[in-house]
Formats: structure tokens, sequence, C-alpha cells
């Protein structure tokens, strides 16, 4: 796999359609948030799921560079 250089990772994080992904992102944590704060504990398997959710999107949102070097290791 290429890993793409520094340089390269900071034009596409730039990048608006990049900056429209993780405000969308953002936008479905915050929305997840708000359905646990008002029916958690209804439904496990839901609470699971958003959980999951929410932890997914910041996992994409916290992504380095590192990460893909260390991958290539």
């Amino acid at each position: 796999m290429a890993i793409p250089s520094q340089s390269d990772f900071e034009n596409w994080k730039g990048d608006f359609v990049t900056k429209a992904f993780f405000q969308a992102a953002q936008e479905r944590i915050e929305g997840a948030k708000d359905v646990l704060s008002v029916q958690a504990g209804f439904d496990a398997a839901q609470d699971n799921y958003l959980r999951g959710l929410i932890q997914a999107y910041r996992e994409i949102q916290d992504f380095r560079i590192d990460d893909l070097e260390e991958a290539a290791e």
C-alpha cells in the first residue's frame, strides 16, 4: 500500500469535501449523543449501537498519517 506524504495528508484534511465529511461525522456524533441522553436504558442493543457509532466516528476524526505508517510496518 502506498502511504501518502504528510503534506498530501494535510492537503487532504484541508479539502472542502473532507471538511464537509468531518462536519457530517461530528453532527452524527452529536445526534447519537442526543438520542442516548433521552433514551438510554430502554433498549440495550440500541444503546450499544449508538455507542459503537460514536466511537467509530471519533476514530475517523482522530486518524493520523502515523496510523498508516504503523500499519505498514
